[in-house]
């Protein structure tokens, strides 16, 4: 576990966290996330955090789906890791006095200089237990720390001074796990394949977003809108960015450069890379490293 993030921990654990400590400047919490399947989330996770790195910021990826993707699009088998974030859920609902123990278990150093929390499929375990907490009303009315939609903001404070950015790849299903991750992040990127129709689920993504923002989470916001698997000369693919922009551009932002389509991005997670380690020249490195510069200027 890194030297400072286990002092941090320390800190925390031995003094209670105080108000004029949440002031100081914290790193920034990203979710990725879209209803809709096969539309880059976890190669976005991957490559973002990738590109944030190779600019020299220190960056941690949650993965927040059962199905363990982004684990494996790091070289790891997800069955075979026994800490993962549903570790960290559950001890954060039991035994939040022994969370350091699992943290310092339960975070990966990679091989590419990412940090990461794993995930598998015990992770749907720990989403039936907030849904049992959200159907027995498990929390007592006011204890804002303790609802079940807060569990993964609870585990945050011990490691946002710890990482410039901390990001989250969303499974598909519209459940409490994204209700979670909405609920610790700062903000939310919708990545959107370029082909017809492929926008008709984002409604329902801001529905959620502006649902979280008002019962959970005020600061929560739309970092923007990313155009993902692009080709530029289809006519198809620059209707369906012009679309984008026309219905979307007014409120919330449109990334500049769409991700350009390479199968290269599809062959990254079989070799456990990001496209800077597999293809760093390929035009999709190009793209993500755009979305960090923009991503940067968030603050």
């Amino acid at each position: 576990m890194p030297p400072l993030l286990a002092d941090f921990i320390h800190s925390r654990v031995c003094k209670p966290i105080c108000a004029k400590s949440l002031t100081l400047p914290m790193g920034k919490i990203v979710a990725i996330t879209n209803f809709k399947g096969g539309v880059g989330k976890t190669a976005t996770a991957l490559n973002l955090g990738a590109a944030l790195s190779d600019a020299g910021k220190k960056v941690l990826l949650i993965d927040n789906d059962p199905q363990g993707n982004l684990t494996a699009a790091l070289g790891y088998t997800p069955a075979e890791q026994k800490r993962t974030l549903a570790n960290l859920l559950l001890a954060a609902i039991d035994y939040p006095e022994d969370l350091e123990i699992h943290l310092e278990r339960g975070i990966l150093h990679t091989g590419s200089g990412l940090y990461l929390i794993p995930a598998n499929r015990r992770l749907a375990d720990a989403a039936a237990r907030l849904q049992v907490m959200q159907i027995s009303q498990y929390n007592a009315v006011g204890d804002a720390d303790r609802v079940c939609e807060k569990v993964m903001d609870s585990i945050m404070p011990f490691l946002r001074d710890a990482y410039d950015y901390i990001i989250i790849d969303c499974g598909l299903k519209h459940e409490l796990l994204t209700v979670n991750a909405l609920a610790a992040s700062d903000y939310c990127i919708i990545p959107v394949q370029s082909h017809f129709l492929a926008s008709e689920g984002v409604p329902d993504v801001l529905d959620l977003v502006r649902s979280v923002k008002e019962k959970f989470n005020p600061r929560l916001e739309v970092a923007g809108i990313l155009l993902t698997m692009y080709q530029t000369r289809p006519q198809l693919c620059r209707s369906v960015r012009e679309s984008v922009v026309d219905i979307y551009g007014g409120s919330y932002h449109v990334f500049e450069r769409p991700i350009e389509y390479s199968i290269k991005v599809a062959e990254c997670p079989a070799a456990g890379q990001s496209i800077f380690e597999y293809a760093p020249k390929n035009a999709a490195a190009e793209s993500y490293r755009s979305l960090a510069r923009e991503v940067l200027r968030l603050g």
